[in-house]
């Protein structure tokens, strides 16, 4: 049996899908059917929504990697704050921020004209499109307009700016023209409510980039595009009247157990293969021997929650609360305490998980506030309310501990917003937490859990009202909240 140093950072991909080695990714990606949308190139515009650590720019990655070698594609990537970079966003207007959105991303198409052919398009002389240029190239070739709306240009530029043009360089972009006439354009564009709050200016910004790539992608000829946001800030932006058919163009990521416990199986997998590939075990299939892989680099099976042969992946999946970064990042953290506690052994073992769990869900902490905290002000101060106390509540006793432990304890009486409405009831305070995966209903085995995607009106149902339903603090925070 080879031996797998279980310290070593490649192990368990990389957190951020966007700084993995695009071929690593692609050696360990899980398909799923639900994103056959996003994938399909014959779709000229989709979104992913998802929560944070769910694995939206590893789609984003994903989608560059299939489309990078297709030789009549033109293939641009690029972040949020990128495209923010290359202009300045201070009107508030929804119908001026759509048309500027459209100006900047074909900007950002003709500075990687300039790319390309050896000579930076740079000034805005050159590569700013007015809005009435935008107007005569709809339905054209979008490759075939901003070249020839260039070309146009370059005779009225300054003559400063013109000394530093090389002679030939209509020429260069006649044969790029030639080259591409017939190509697909796709821009990828990954992050862009990376620095999202829940203002009016925010959501005026982020909003009308996405009817501005709507009325591109469908406008201009030959153009696809692809964008992520988060699936919390899309709920915000829902409201407004330029969105209202969006739907249809949006895939949400959603793991189950067997997809997840398949990616962490195939990571280990990629890295066998990459490193001792002549080795039986790079030969084992994921769905045929994803136990075996596992007992590679965990002490496997355990006893968890009264099942004596239980997989170790039961406790890594209940740890990780769905999110693929999440249970990369619980993985690289036992490993590292493993190593730190016992030199000779060689696996990680649950006693190593438990003693990171701490410091674990701490981190989860921090990304809940990072993730949420636009959505509610107190966020930090409602999740410090679970401290010290019971695990489990119905509707009612939660309602109980809110108003010990957050209400009663507030310096003033004025409660801030929760997700864009006014606070009307302790109950509210109740489904936020579940909404942002704080809590979730625990079914009668103690085993398995019912999580905001899975079931959204749940906290208002009836049978919640009636305090019918257990809710049980996520797995992930107890230690950290001191909950036992």
């Amino acid at each position: 049996m080879i031996s797998i140093d279980i310290k070593n950072k490649d192990l368990f991909g990389n957190d951020a899908g966007e700084d993995e080695n695009i071929e690593v990714l692609n050696s360990y990606y899980v398909e799923s059917p639900d994103f056959e949308d996003f994938f399909d190139r014959s779709i000229r515009l989709s979104v992913v929504s998802a929560r944070k650590g769910m694995g939206k720019s590893a789609m984003i990655s994903r989608m560059t990697y299939n489309i990078q070698d297709d030789n009549d594609s033109i293939v641009i990537r690029v972040t949020g704050n990128s495209l923010l970079g290359l202009g300045s966003f201070q009107d508030q207007d929804q119908a001026y921020l759509e048309n500027y959105w459209k100006q900047i991303i074909c900007k950002k198409i003709i500075l990687e004209i300039g790319k390309s052919i050896g000579f930076a398009l740079t000034s805005d002389e050159i590569s700013m499109v007015e809005i009435s240029e935008l107007e005569g190239m709809k339905s054209k070739n979008i490759i075939g307009g901003l070249i020839s709306r260039i070309k146009v240009k370059i005779p009225l530029v300054n003559t400063e700016l013109k000394q530093s043009f090389p002679q030939n360089l209509e020429s260069l972009l006649q044969n790029y023209q030639d080259r591409h006439k017939s190509s697909t354009v796709w821009v990828l564009i990954d992050d862009i409510d990376a620095k999202y709050k829940d203002t009016e200016e925010y959501q005026a910004r982020v909003g009308s980039f996405f009817s501005a790539i709507r009325s591109l992608s469908f406008d201009m000829s030959n153009l696809n595009i692809r964008a992520s946001v988060r699936s919390d800030v899309w709920s915000n932006l829902r409201h407004l009247e330029d969105l209202d058919k969006w739907e249809q163009y949006i895939v949400e990521i959603s793991w189950t157990k067997k997809q997840l416990r398949d990616m962490l199986a195939n990571r280990i997998l990629s890295y066998i293969q990459r490193n001792q590939p002549k080795s039986q075990e790079s030969k084992l299939k994921i769905n045929r021997d994803y136990n075996q892989l596992f007992g590679l680099v965990f002490n496997t099976p355990i006893k968890w929650r009264d099942d004596d042969k239980a997989s170790i992946f039961d406790a890594i999946y209940s740890f990780s609360n769905k999110r693929p970064r999440w249970m990369g990042q619980l993985c690289r953290m036992s490993a590292i305490q493993t190593k730190k506690n016992n030199s000779r052994n060689k696996k990680i073992d649950l006693e190593y998980i438990n003693q990171i769990l701490d410091k674990y869900g701490q981190n989860r902490k921090n990304d809940l506030i990072k993730e949420h905290q636009h959505q509610f002000k107190e966020l930090d101060k409602l999740i410090d309310s679970f401290r010290a106390n019971n695990k489990t509540y119905t509707c009612k006793t939660l309602a109980q501990m809110f108003d010990k432990n957050f209400i009663r304890k507030r310096s003033t009486n004025s409660i801030p917003e929760i997700d864009g409405k006014a606070y009307a009831q302790l109950n509210d305070l109740g489904e936020f937490a579940y909404k942002i995966g704080l809590i979730s209903k625990l079914h009668d085995n103690g085993k398995n859990f019912t999580h905001f995607s899975d079931d959204p009106d749940l906290f208002s149902s009836n049978e919640n009202l009636d305090d019918e339903i257990t809710w049980s603090v996520h797995i992930a925070y107890r230690e950290f909240l001191n909950i036992h």
